[in-house]
């Protein structure tokens, strides 16, 4: 061992295990330096070398410190080691370069990363080949890089029939996408059972492959937490999680006066549950007043309640205040501008009106009509323009009709609906609608018009209760397209 090592030697004898009638001595000789620890040692006698082998205790002590997150088994000797893991649980990332701000798991994460704000100059191992000025790090880059000089191709294709071999790890990858896969195939191919996907990036294969994870997502609603009569229900999609909330757990009013009101989103109970906070803030307010000795009227409801109304007006004398900026806007533009947008579209009319209900109702009355346009409203500038609930055209569907047609003639696709067996494999049976006395009901035609694949899996699934797969539905879509594109080339040439 040379001076430059810097390598203190101990000695450590060990007592024996029997009584022996010899004088031998175990000795343990331990290396310990001040760079690096070493996990080695060495057992040997004065006369000749003996095996102790591992002992009992090593074995105990060995991977005793766990990680204690659900699902996780691994194990390590140190505890040291089970911090870094454990940092791969909490996203905590300590170590932080004074130069980028990159943060890492591992202080040896850090020290890489910051060598390469560093000059090549200072990069230690030189390569030794004639004419290569190249430097390393580490000499394992270092024996990759002298092995490309010599010609050393040690990944080879493990195809049947196939002899190439290649320098490096990713050739051999882009080889077989381009050789022995299908048409298209990228590098980073899915090695699940019956999926054909493939990836440019191995991160972006990673992130696909949660989608094979059949217990990704679980509900935890506390009716379907783990328990003595059921286990935990898991979802393989985010979308068959969301599905289920909504059919099992829907978004339900607790108030005791709504009657377990149920909701189709957790925005619009939220937003009714605000309302139960401001009836009952407006309720105590006029409790307080009902009870004061004050001469004073009582405070008169107003539509909304008394909280939130955060805009006021400032001209002198008003004193209005609006629970929304554009209801401000709207008051200042009617009452104080004298602003009058709304226009009676009938000949020779000429009355105007500031809101648009105004106008309806003139509109009803003087007219027997609904008064309505397709200008845009003036509140809702950049909307496109509302139509009255009450318009026949709207009622009876022939509106959206209207719209459907437009859209196929450009890039609409029409449901295919009752023909959904286009979307089922061939083992698999479309299924049947039924009344609920067990006759088959009549299918007609569905109008619904769509542009995305997305929204047809949603409305079959929804409309048509026909549960299909996001492969199936986009194959048909691309290729109903493709038949529009080709029939539309051949209506130009002719």
């Amino acid at each position: 061992m040379t001076p430059s090592s810097e390598v203190v030697q101990s000695l450590t004898v060990l007592g024996k295990r029997k009584a022996e009638t010899s004088d031998k001595r175990l000795v343990l000789h331990l290396e310990s330096s001040t760079d690096q620890d070493h996990t080695t040692s060495e057992s040997e006698s004065d006369d000749d070398t003996h095996d102790l082998g591992p002992s009992s205790a090593s074995q105990k002590n060995k991977n005793r410190y766990r990680c204690t997150y659900d699902g996780c088994g691994k194990a390590y000797t140190k505890p040291v080691r089970l911090a870094e893991h454990t940092r791969s649980h909490t996203g905590e990332r300590p170590f932080v370069c004074h130069t980028c701000n990159k943060s890492y798991l591992r202080e040896t994460h850090l020290q890489a990363h910051e060598r390469s704000h560093l000059p090549g100059s200072a990069r230690p191992l030189a390569c030794t080949w004639v004419g290569c000025v190249k430097r390393f790090w580490t000499s394992q880059h270092l024996r990759v890089h002298l092995e490309w000089h010599s010609g050393v191709k040690a990944f080879t294709c493990p195809k049947e029939g196939c002899d190439e071999s290649f320098t490096k790890h990713n050739h051999l990858r882009n080889h077989i996408a381009e050789k022995h896969s299908p048409p298209g195939t990228k590098p980073y191919q899915c090695n699940h059972p019956a999926c054909t996907k493939s990836f440019s990036t191995n991160q972006h294969l990673k992130s696909h492959l949660k989608v094979h994870d059949e217990k990704r997502y679980t509900c935890i609603q506390p009716a379907c937490l783990a328990s003595a009569d059921h286990s935990l229900i898991y979802f393989a999609t985010w979308t068959a999680l969301q599905h289920h909330l909504r059919t099992v757990h829907p978004p339900t009013c607790t108030h005791p006066s709504c009657n377990n009101r149920v909701f189709a989103s957790q925005k619009g109970l939220r937003a009714h549950q605000k309302l139960h906070e401001q009836n009952d803030i407006d309720a105590e307010v006029h409790r307080a007043v009902a009870i004061s000795d004050s001469e004073e009227p009582p405070l008169k409801r107003r539509r909304g309640g008394e909280i939130g109304r955060d805009w006021k007006c400032e001209v002198e004398g008003c004193g209005k205040d609006f629970k929304s900026k554009k209801a401000f806007s709207t008051h200042n533009r009617v009452t104080h501008l004298g602003r009058r947008d709304f226009a009676c579209s009938q000949p020779e009319c000429g009355a105007t009106y500031g809101y648009k209900h105004l106008l309806q109702r003139h509109s009803a009355k003087v007219h027997g009509c609904l008064g309505l346009d397709d200008e845009s409203d003036p509140d809702t500038e950049g909307d496109p323009p509302e139509h009255h609930l009450m318009d026949i055209e709207n009622i009876t569907g022939k509106a959206y009709k209207q719209k459907s047609l437009a859209k196929l003639s450009s890039t609409g696709l029409k449901c295919p609906y009752p023909d959904v067996s286009v979307f089922h494999s061939s083992s698999e049976t479309s299924p049947t609608s039924h009344d609920p006395h067990g006759a088959q009901m009549h299918k007609s035609p569905c109008d619904y018009v769509f542009t995305r694949a997305y929204d047809l899996r949603r409305h079959l699934r929804a409309i048509h209760n026909s549960e299909t797969t996001k492969e199936l539905v986009d194959q048909w879509v691309a290729k109903e397209k493709c038949e529009r594109q080709t029939r539309g080339d051949a209506s130009r040439v002719l």
